[in-house]
């Protein structure tokens, strides 16, 4: 559980209001910080911001796929990189992935420094920053205390937070798909606003639309075509509604597995709404972080790869794996599959407009990666028992109950298990693949 000094607040001061975000335990370069101050400075423009955060309290408090199943709105994480500040949530239902960047254009004064935090935006605060204009003079502090809202009559202070399994588990998932999307298209803001405000709407989550580049941006078409981009689940985009007023682009991007990516332009930053590939796939289990795990050796192997790769992340806001590479005197596809191996405790995301990972700091065990991957750790069972046996064109992988067939090469595997008969890969490989892929380190 993640705790608190004291109240954070938005404090009526007149034409001026100070907007206070709370911390708790912080791990930054100079080493792990009590309660440390992450940034404090005024807002340049403090609606733009204020709809951001009201976007990101949107989604983590939606559940798409079954909205009459009501969940408390679990609270966003943010991150102070020395560069730019970064808000993330998740959908209650893990379907959605939102990000509000914003950098030192965002802001008239302060300086960013560095830290991870998860705070709560409850209803009194998402009222108040719905009234921000952009005449007044905002301060922003992501400091010493918790979150709550102060009038003259009241104050209404948010509960302690933790940050849930799943979160940590969709943070893993996303950069992995992330890196591996190709830019659709760019629509400029006229192009944009016609075709969000013309999506249907219907049953949520929405109809899934293919939509395919045009005269004037994007059009639906009646099936997946090459180059379209695949949108599972109209209602999953709602969050875009915040940030009508403000927005001055859009680019859409596709993961060849069926997710998607929208990124907003906003004024000092962006927002990124992130769709799993259907609407009742959470990213929690796409297992796209198996391939790197199983190349990255044994528990203690990854415990040491994580080690060393930990210390010279330091909070950049551009990871560079070449650079990595030359620092750590390793070769390039070590630092990539070690990335994974940090990627899986939550300690990386993915900035789609640079095209490049980020660091974030999460209070993690570094045993939760076999936690949460339970086909890596049977995968590992099936190695230690022998299970594994190279064949003529392929492998045979022996379980209690059955016998499977491991055939291809490492670029294109396949199994003739019932797991494979329905991904064929898309949410990762198999335990029968990846104890091959243990046992032959390819």
């Amino acid at each position: 559980m993640t705790g608190y000094l004291g109240p954070s607040r938005l404090l009526d001061r007149g034409s001026d209001s100070e907007l206070a975000l709370a911390t708790a335990l912080g791990l930054t370069p100079g080493g792990v910080v009590d309660h440390p101050r992450f940034f404090s400075g005024f807002l340049a423009r403090p609606e733009v911001v204020a709809a951001g955060l009201l976007a990101l309290a949107d989604v983590a408090a939606a559940r798409y796929v079954d909205p009459s199943f009501s969940l408390l709105a679990l609270d966003p994480v943010i991150t102070a990189g020395g560069t730019m500040l970064r808000a993330e949530s998740f959908s209650a239902c893990n379907g959605v992935y939102a990000r509000l960047d914003l950098d030192g254009e965002s802001f008239d004064t302060g300086e960013i420094g560095f830290g991870t935090t998860n705070v709560a935006l409850n209803d009194p605060l998402r009222t108040a920053l719905a009234g921000l204009r952009r005449t007044e003079l905002v301060r922003l502090e992501v400091g010493a205390d918790g979150l709550s809202l102060e009038t003259p009559d009241q104050a209404h202070v948010e509960r302690k937070v933790k940050l849930p399994d799943r979160w940590v588990r969709g943070f893993a998932e996303t950069p992995v798909i992330a890196a591996a999307m190709r830019h659709v298209a760019t629509l400029t803001r006229p192009q944009a606003t016609n075709l969000l405000v013309g999506l249907p709407n219907g049953t949520p989550p929405g109809p899934t639309l293919h939509l395919a580049q045009a005269p004037g941006g994007l059009r639906p078409v009646p099936r997946a075509a090459a180059g379209a981009v695949r949108l599972a689940g109209t209602r999953r985009l709602t969050a875009y509604r915040r940030l009508l007023r403000f927005f001055t682009r859009l680019d859409v991007y596709a993961y060849d597995g069926g997710a998607s990516a929208w990124v907003f332009a906003l004024p000092g930053g962006a927002f990124t709404l992130m769709l799993s590939p259907e609407p009742y796939r959470g990213f929690s289990g796409e297992g796209g972080l198996l391939h790197d795990l199983a190349r990255a050796g044994g528990a203690t192997d990854q415990d040491d790869v994580a080690g060393e790769l930990l210390p010279l992340l330091a909070w950049q806001q551009r990871l560079d794996p070449d650079e990595l590479a030359t620092y750590a005197g390793v070769p390039v596809t070590a630092v990539r599959h070690g990335l994974g191996v940090v990627a899986a405790s939550g300690r990386l995301g993915f900035d789609l407009t640079a095209r490049t990972y980020f660091h974030r700091e999460l209070p993690l065990d570094a045993k939760r990666v076999e936690k949460d991957n339970p086909r890596l750790k049977a995968a590992r069972a099936l190695v230690a028992g022998g299970a594994v046996v190279a064949t003529e064109g392929g492998w045979r992988v022996t379980g209690p109950k059955s016998v499977h067939w491991v055939r291809g090469d490492a670029a294109r595997p396949s199994c003739t298990c019932l797991w494979w008969a329905k991904y064929a890969g898309s949410r990762g490989p198999c335990k029968h693949v990846l104890a091959v892929q243990l046992l032959t380190g390819r």
